[in-house]
């Protein structure tokens, strides 16, 4: 034991007990940006850990089982996730493992080297290296930021789940009477406005045709008497050709009722589908 103190090899085991926890660290804070990357696009993610959680979510209001703490639901998840086969967790706090490690196994030296009778320059040394060993471990965590990460990670979980997710899922499964009710209610708005429009058309449509066929009949009526029957067929045929426009004219009216018609229908059975 006294051979072992005195070639520092306690020093050296501490050393690289310190150095391990750091980089187990580095690993943590890796992994925390790659999740928190994937929780961007969780709708979309290949993240089979985010898929599983988004699919249990939604298979709860499927059964219609609401889920009412979506934060202690996203925080069940990350206890479970494991990297390496060891629990996030767990490695993210390894810096507090080897601190307790460190500051124990070097005090227990310095015992037995003050048992053992080893110089103070021994002793001195041995202290200052702890004091470093502490501190490099406090500054790789303001480094890393593991923590910070981890918790951010909760918080754009929780505001994905809570604020976008579960209202969805709500109107879809617990509530889908009301949501077609709404929508229902919402294109017939759209509509009785369109046919109102339209029928306001057509009436001013038809005063106008009312009016200029009284006056092609005073007309008629008047000059009968003066007009040849050449200029009197020539004034038939224009009239025929005006009354023909009118009626392409109401045709093509008719037909973007209809074109404007079916696009609601459209949107509606798109609505249905996805909302």
């Amino acid at each position: 034991m006294k051979n072992f103190l005195e070639n520092y090899d306690l020093l050296f085991a501490m050393t690289i007990l310190t150095a391990i926890a750091i980089l187990i660290k580095c690993i943590c804070a890796i992994v925390y940006q790659v999740l928190l990357r994937d929780a961007e696009q969780i709708g979309s993610t290949k993240n089979k850990w985010m898929r599983a959680m988004h699919t249990k979510f939604e298979a709860c209001y499927k059964l219609r089982l609401p889920i009412h703490n979506p934060s202690c639901f996203v925080k069940h998840y990350m206890e479970q996730y494991h990297f390496m086969g060891f629990s996030l967790k767990t490695l993210e706090n390894t810096d507090i493992f080897c601190g307790l490690i460190v500051a124990g196994g070097t005090l227990l030296g310095i015992m037995c080297g003050t048992y053992y009778e080893l110089p103070s320059r021994w002793i001195f040394i041995h202290s200052m290296t702890l004091a470093f060993f502490l501190l490099f471990l406090v500054i790789s965590e303001i480094i890393f930021q593991v923590r910070h990460k981890r918790n951010f990670l909760h918080i754009r979980l929780v505001n994905y789940f809570e604020n976008t997710l579960q209202g969805k899922l709500e109107k879809q499964y617990l509530h889908p009477e009301e949501n077609k009710a709404y929508q229902n209610s919402y294109f017939e708005k759209e509509e009785d406005g369109t046919k109102t429009e339209e029928a306001k058309e057509t009436e001013e449509e038809g005063d106008t045709d009312d009016s200029f066929d009284d006056i092609t009949i005073e007309q008629e009526e008047a000059y009968a008497s003066t007009i040849s029957p050449d200029m009197q067929e020539l004034i038939d045929s224009l009239l025929e050709e005006s009354k023909i426009n009118k009626e392409l004219d109401k045709k093509k009216d008719k037909l973007k009722a209809a074109v404007t018609n079916e696009k609601y229908r459209l949107v509606e059975e798109i609505m249905k589908e996805y909302l």
